[in-house]
C-alpha cells in the first residue's frame, strides 16, 4: 500500500472512532435523562405513598385515642352503675327500718326506739327477745 492508502485508512479508523465515540456520547446521555426521568418519577411515587402512609397513621392514631376514651368513659359508667345502684338500696334499706321503727314505737310504746349508740355501720335492727 501506498502513503496515501495508508492515510486514507488511517482517516477511516479515525472516523470510526470518532463516530464511535460521539455515538455512545449520544447514547450516554439519553440514557442519563431517562434515568433521571425514571429516577424523579419514583422518588415522587414514594413521597406520594410516604404522605398517604403517614395520613394513615394519623387517622389511625386518633381513632386509636377516641376508642381508649369512649373505653375509658364506658369503663367508668360501668363501675358507678353498681356504686349507684349500692347506694340507692342502701338509702331505701334505711328508709325502710326507719319506718319499721316508727311501727314498733306506735304498736309497743316509746321504749323499742332505736338506740342512738348503734352507729357501726350496720342497720339499727333489735334481737328478736321480745317476738314482733
Amino acid at each position: 500500500m501506498t502513503t496515501n492508502g495508508w492515510m486514507l485508512v488511517l482517516m477511516l479508523v479515525a472516523g470510526v472512532l470518532l463516530g464511535g465515540f460521539a455515538t455512545l456520547r449520544l447514547t450516554r446521555r439519553g440514557f442519563d435523562a431517562s434515568l433521571r426521568r425514571a429516577t424523579q418519577g419514583v422518588q415522587q411515587q414514594h413521597a406520594q405513598l410516604i404522605d398517604q402512609l403517614r395520613a394513615a397513621q394519623t387517622r389511625a392514631q386518633s381513632e386509636l385515642e377516641q376508642s381508649r376514651s369512649h373505653f375509658k368513659r364506658q369503663l367508668a359508667t360501668a363501675s358507678a352503675e353498681p356504686r349507684a345502684a349500692a347506694a340507692r338500696a342502701e338509702e331505701r334499706l334505711k328508709a325502710a327500718y326507719e319506718q319499721l321503727d316508727r311501727l314498733r314505737a306506735r304498736i309497743e310504746g316509746p321504749e323499742t326506739a332505736p338506740n342512738p349508740d348503734l352507729g357501726d355501720g350496720f342497720a339499727a335492727t333489735r334481737p328478736m327477745h321480745s317476738g314482733m
